[in-house]
């Protein structure tokens, strides 16, 4: 055109340079603006990877220490061994209330065993003196003790403890009468009474014999309920004895497992 021959080749040059330094500018702004964007991001991210390896390394710490706990039984993952110990504390507990209850139940046993035992031979030697004295017919169970001064001390004073025990036994079931007729003969200690009044019933036309064979035979009676009484208590006591020795090997045997 004409416009541009009329230019000349330095205005050219010069107006191709000034477009190449605009294009150049804005390449530049460009650039700019896209590394500011990028060191934007590369901030955002590294203070977040850097957040997330403080809590990643403090997780890591928490974990080992977690661990450590574990290996140390400071932890436990499950309420196994605790639920196991309950159970031991409480088959021991059981193991001993039934030893208590046990010890108590022999004392009580033994105490009226030897009760028992003693009233057995009291009325055995009652009956034994009634024996003799009907069979005489003397009037105290100390002459019949007089025979026998063989005995020594010991016995003597067992055997009388027995004739007084006897009588004791003798006035919770005979009549007034016969009690005081029963101790009249075992050990000639008898209370000032008065036999009249005592006598006003059918019973004092009974002679010396009856009378005396009858007192031995409530006194047999008396003897060998308490010989029955004696045998169902030993026997209970056997049974009671076997019941805890089987409750004793069973609990035994579940603390074994347990500790197990």
């Amino acid at each position: 055109c004409a416009g541009c021959s009329a230019m000349s080749p330095v205005t050219r040059v010069v107006e191709l340079l000034q477009g190449i330094s605009t294009q150049i500018e804005q390449e530049h702004k460009a650039e700019e603006d896209l590394y500011e964007t990028f060191v934007c991001w590369a901030k955002s991210i590294i203070s977040q990877k850097t957040r997330s390896n403080a809590a990643a390394t403090a997780r890591i710490e928490e974990l080992e220490t977690y661990i450590k706990d574990l290996d140390a039984g400071r932890i436990e993952l499950t309420s196994e061994r605790v639920d196991l110990e309950k159970d031991i504390e409480t088959l021991r507990g059981e193991l001993e209330i039934a030893a208590q209850l046990r010890e108590k139940d022999a004392a009580d046993y033994e105490t009226a065993r030897e009760e028992m035992q003693q009233a057995i031979d009291a009325l055995t030697s009652s009956i034994e003196v009634l024996n003799a004295a009907t069979k005489d017919h003397k009037d105290g169970a100390l002459i019949a003790l007089r025979g026998s001064m063989a005995m020594g001390a010991g016995a003597r004073a067992k055997e009388a403890a027995s004739l007084h025990l006897a009588v004791q036994l003798g006035h919770r079931v005979l009549t007034k009468g016969d009690a005081l007729f029963l101790e009249r003969l075992l050990i000639g200690e008898v209370p000032k009474a008065d036999w009249k009044k005592l006598n006003r019933k059918a019973t004092f036309k009974m002679d010396y014999k009856a009378r005396s064979t009858k007192i031995q035979a409530t006194l047999e009676k008396m003897k060998e309920t308490f010989a029955t009484n004696l045998a169902e208590a030993t026997q209970k006591e056997d049974d009671a004895k076997a019941l805890f020795a089987k409750l004793k090997d069973s609990k035994e045997t579940e603390l074994k497992a347990a500790h197990d």
